[in-house]
């Protein structure tokens, strides 16, 4: 494939290069990529010596280099690439310490995402390429020289000073004055100034000024020399130089301009998410309700006042989405997901959705599927529907008479890929020429009667051509007015079906038996949300309790058992994060393993990101809908049955105090069968593994028998490298081992591991590291029987 990203990954901790490449893999359109990997930084060199190159991933941590002198090594080599480096979780120091010598950016391992790890190298590309550009304009900036003899008040100046000044011949600066006279009016005393000051005293100075030029124009420079002195020790000559510094003005004045705008974006982007969680707040009880209502028996005047009711919420919802995804996607903080899909199915959903107003207005809709196109594609089908029901949904609005087309045609095929060509067209009443060019842009409307009396936001083109850029197509319009308009746009989609995934998503059908009888602790602040979100639940069977706040929440955690926890984000006294946090990290087990939803109505700022950091489960976006609030709950349902049981084992042991946690007991030989049959994991939680892999069975199952393979060894690396008292290598074998540990979960010794590269820098406490090496190898070691209990379920 033309045009593809040729990355080279220096990386030489193999758990960490093959999720690297799984995570390109995962990417949607990752035919892009070309991944090539070296474990050494001499190997890096030949590499980049023999092959082209589009951008570097560099660990810092390499068998022949370590720390900043690896990037420094290769920065001083190859510094016209790209160059990203990648550290652990406790060098974000020497990460920024990169970036601010020449790196491009830095990812934490710990942070790594299939998302994440195509964006950065996207922006990496873009940025080096805009610092390209600069340089070569840094190249061509015109700077001339001129010295000036003080006794004799001479001055001689190169050729490209009476450039700079566009100086005519004959009119050339023979004296000091001559050169003050063609700085501008307003700046010549303060230029006169700075050199009487030099005069006298000797040593250096630097002005900037402004140059009328004879036409009228402005530009700017900067005046600076330096004295020599005589033996005397007295100033017998100036030196220095002049320099056209306009276009740099130009661009710190557009720097500042961009640096407004980027607030500006950041006020507005905050400003969304309260607007979004102020608005969503209220819909999700008006909109619950109103389901729940339209269930039960009504008259016909009721029903049709509470569809108008629902019609006008899911009105405003879609309003507030609209506003949420354009902020998303111009913060980049849009996901795509990257499962399968029949795309015959998402044409009928389309169908479905647009088919009744089409139908009132006597509206034919055309869909025409190329029967060439593979059966099942993978890429984000919510996506695609989103941008076809924008475009179907214009064409109705615009369209009085005749029929929409839909269509898709399969353009090409080449092993795991197929690219294919969409096309919306229809017969309506067209789009003016002149308004073409600006049909996508934020805000705009054709203006014509038949838009004010359509309204909306003008919002829906905008994103659909962001959803269609951001996966590597372009969309493009055609239009005729009185014939009708056609917008096409190519998308690739690949053909090799995810191991995880057994068929498409089928329709969720609530079996309440799956749910009842569990107990569910509600913490939610808002009373219409408490009312609805209990009603919904009890109506399933379950048990609801509700905390008004996360304070309230601790404290009837350590009263009485639960199954689950439904944490809203934004409450008062201690908000959802706090809790969560306090939860996991304060509270004795098992309540701290308690599941935990998030409840957010804050779609826009990377909150889901958040929720899972302090240690939540899983989270759900209100206005909440029904099927996804069951399908969560049953997901988290048996390990919230387990996490009960054990915690009405214990006795009603208050867990309120605050304290550090305790590892869970040692089982007793004669503990009953249903203790028996408990986790008996004491080490390892592959939760953190589950989420960054996407739940991707493949990639937990070969990361497992990878950390299973290589760690032992360095286990005894490890031993013998404190033995012999090889600090620096011991150092570099626990940051290798501190991405494998984070990997399995095993998180006791996470900050024992820490203390020990601590001590190693800094040369204290030397004593203290046998105790604490057993102690990580004692884990490590214990960690071992339960990864290989656990792969069979993989």
């Amino acid at each position: 494939m033309e045009n593809r990203i040729q990355i080279l990954l220096i990386e030489d901790h193999a758990p960490d290069a093959r999720l690297i490449h799984e995570y390109l893999r995962q990417v949607p359109g990752s035919q892009r990529y070309k991944l090539t990997t070296a474990t050494t930084l001499r190997d890096g060199r030949e590499i980049l010596k023999q092959k082209k190159t589009d951008i570097i991933l560099l660990d810092l941590a390499l068998p022949d280099s370590i720390g900043f002198d690896t990037f420094e090594n290769i920065y001083n080599e190859f510094s016209d690439l790209p160059i990203v480096v990648l550290t652990g979780d406790t060098d974000e120091k020497l990460g920024r310490r990169a970036v601010a010598s020449g790196a491009q950016d830095f990812i934490s391992k710990g942070d790594l995402s299939a998302s994440y790890l195509a964006r950065v190298i996207t922006y990496a590309l873009e940025r080096h390429q805009l610092q390209r550009n600069l340089l070569e304009a840094q190249k061509l900036a015109r700077i001339g020289n001129w010295d000036l003899n003080i006794e004799t008040n001479e001055m001689n100046c190169s050729p490209i000073v009476y450039s700079i000044f566009e100086t005519k011949a004959g009119e050339e600066f023979k004296t000091l004055q001559d050169y003050l006279l063609a700085v501008h009016p307003e700046d010549q005393q303060a230029v006169a100034l700075k050199l009487k000051l030099v005069f006298e005293n000797g040593g250096a100075f630097e002005c900037d000024h402004r140059i009328l030029m004879p036409d009228g124009r402005v530009r700017f420079a900067i005046f600076q020399g330096k004295a020599q002195m005589n033996a005397h020790n007295h100033p017998e000559k100036l030196v220095g130089s002049v320099q056209d510094i306009t276009d740099r003005k130009q661009i710190e004045d557009l720097k500042r301009t961009n640096e407004l705008n980027q607030r500006a974006n950041q006020l507005r982007q905050e400003f969304l998410a309260k607007t979004s969680h102020e608005i969503r707040t209220p819909l999700n009880p008006i909109l619950l309700l109103t389901t729940l209502l339209l269930d039960s028996q009504l008259s016909i005047t009721q029903r049709e006042q509470l569809e108008v009711i629902k019609s006008a919420g899911e009105t405003l919802l879609a309003l507030v989405n609209d506003i949420l995804d354009l902020s998303k996607i111009e913060a980049g903080k849009i996901d795509f997901s990257h499962h399968a899909f029949h795309l015959r199915q998402v044409f009928d959903h389309v169908e479905d959705m647009t088919e009744l107003t089409a139908n009132s207005k006597g509206l034919k809709l055309v869909f025409k599927l190329d029967e060439r196109i593979p059966d099942r594609l993978v890429g984000d089908n919510v996506r695609l529907t989103q941008i076809l029901l924008n475009l179907v949904g214009n064409a109705v609005k615009f369209t009085h008479k005749g029929e929409i087309t839909i269509e898709a045609r399969l353009i090409d095929k080449s092993g795991d890929n197929a690219n294919i060509y969409f096309r919306v067209s229809d017969t309506g009443i067209g789009i003016p020429q002149d308004k073409l060019k600006v049909i996508f842009e934020s805000f705009q409307q054709v203006e014509n009667e038949e838009n004010r009396r359509q309204g909306g936001t003008g919002l829906g083109l905008t994103i659909v051509r962001q959803l269609v850029k951001l996966q590597g197509g372009n969309i493009n319009v055609t239009s005729k007015m009185g014939e009708g308009s056609a917008f096409d746009f190519e998308l690739g989609f690949d053909l090799t079906i995810p191991e995880d995934e057994k068929g498409v998503k089928q329709e969720v059908i609530i079996d309440k038996s799956k749910v009842t009888g569990m107990d569910v602790l509600l913490v939610e602040d808002n009373p219409l949300n408490q009312m609805v979100t209990q009603r919904l639940l009890t109506d399933w069977g379950i048990h609801v309790d509700i905390a008004n706040n996360g304070r309230e929440c601790i404290t009837m955690l350590g009263e009485k058992g639960y199954n689950l926890i439904l944490m809203d984000v934004q409450m008062p006294e201690m908000n959802g994060y706090e809790a969560t946090r306090h939860i996991r990290e304060k509270m004795e087990s098992p309540v701290r393993e308690i599941p935990i939803i998030a409840l957010t109505a804050n779609a826009f700022t990377g909150s889901d990101d958040e929720c899972l950091r302090v240690g939540m489960n899983d989270y759900l976006s209100k206005p909440i809908e029904i099927d996804a609030l069951y399908t969560k709950i049953v997901r988290h349902a048996e390990t919230g049955k387990r996490k009960l049981d054990m915690t009405l084992q214990s006795n009603g042991k208050n867990n309120t105090e605050i304290k550090e946690p305790t590892p869970p007991p040692v089982p007793e030989e004669n503990n009953t069968k249903e203790t028996e049959t408990m986790p008996e994991k004491q080490f390892t939680d592959l939760t953190y593994l589950q989420q960054i892999s996407g739940g991707d069975e493949t990639i937990i199952r070969k990361t497992i028998e990878k950390f299973l393979e290589t760690t032992p060894e360095m286990l005894e690396k490890m031993s013998l490298q404190l033995s012999e008292g090889a600090y620096e290598d011991l150092g570099r074998t626990i940051h290798k081992l501190k991405s494998s540990v984070a990997f399995m979960g095993i998180n006791s010794i996470r900050d024992t591991m820490l203390e020990v590269e601590k001590i190693i820098k800094t040369h204290a406490n030397v004593s203290d590291l046998p105790d604490m090496i057993r102690t990580i190898r004692q884990v490590i070691e214990g960690s071992f029987s339960e990864l290989e209990k656990s792969l069979p379920a993989y």
